[in-house]
């Protein structure tokens, strides 16, 4: 599969919308908001992923010519939701990476396509134990991203206030903003939690509904599913070669 690319474009269906143009405060808001709202979703959907461990090889060394070496000057690394892709076209380099996968990281899972100069990291699935965390690290997730947007209100608000003390914006049209903000925030918080519930739910923990609004998020878990679904490989031009079990 692909790895996801997380943008304004692949996320239109969440992004908010509305007919009123908004006032530059407002509008303001909103970008940091959406731009906060992409990274979040992007987080949470690589909480437990391979991604995790991408920076695990950043304190290795291997042996080339026989002289210690840093490994991640040797090596390219793409993390994907379930492994690791590795591209050595050192052969040193490359059983040296092994050894400390297997080794000291503590992976069985490794392939190796000679033909690509390719090692793949297959992670094992997740146990019992660890899914209950990142169930937690994932709703703790969301509820930093509430923070966030409340945060970057307050500066908002303190922005108005200074504006209404030079008169630069009439008081009036402070509270049209103030509504405006409101509205994005709604917009942007009920998504985020439509999207962490489906998180947890697609992880496998078993949770329901304990209040009218968990009703409601629990309602649209569907709209959001695709977000997790895994993007199909691009149809190879020739016929792959088999990859090796590395044993």
């Amino acid at each position: 599969m692909k790895k996801k690319v997380f943008d304004e474009d692949y996320l239109s269906d969440f992004m908010y919308e509305t007919e009123d143009e908004l006032r530059s405060y407002s509008d303001s808001y909103e970008s940091r908001a959406r731009d906060r709202f992409i990274a979040y979703v992007d987080e949470i959907y690589n909480m437990g992923s391979a991604d995790e461990f991408q920076k695990m090889y950043h304190a290795d060394k291997v042996i080339v010519k026989k002289k210690n070496r840093r490994l991640m000057d040797y090596v390219e690394i793409t993390a994907f939701k379930d492994r690791l892709e590795i591209i050595s076209l050192n052969d040193e380099v490359t059983e040296g990476l092994i050894k400390i996968t297997r080794e000291e990281k503590g992976f069985d899972d490794i392939r190796r396509d000679p033909a690509k100069n390719l090692i793949t990291v297959v992670f094992p699935e997740m146990d019992f134990n660890q899914i209950l965390e990142l169930a937690d690290a994932t709703v703790a997730k969301q509820k930093q991203y509430e923070r966030t947007l409340n945060s970057v209100k307050m500066q908002t608000g303190q922005q108005l206030k200074s504006g209404i003390e030079k008169e630069y914006i009439e008081q009036a049209d402070a509270v049209k903003v103030s509504k405006e903000i409101e509205k994005i925030i709604d917009h942007y918080l009920t998504y985020s939690k439509i999207l962490s519930t489906a998180k947890v739910i697609r992880l496998g923990r078993k949770i329901k509904p304990e209040t009218p609004e968990d009703e409601l998020i629990f309602a649209r878990v569907d709209e959001v599913m695709w977000v997790y679904e895994d993007e199909p490989e691009d149809e190879p031009e020739e016929e792959a070669i088999e990859e090796e079990m590395v044993m």
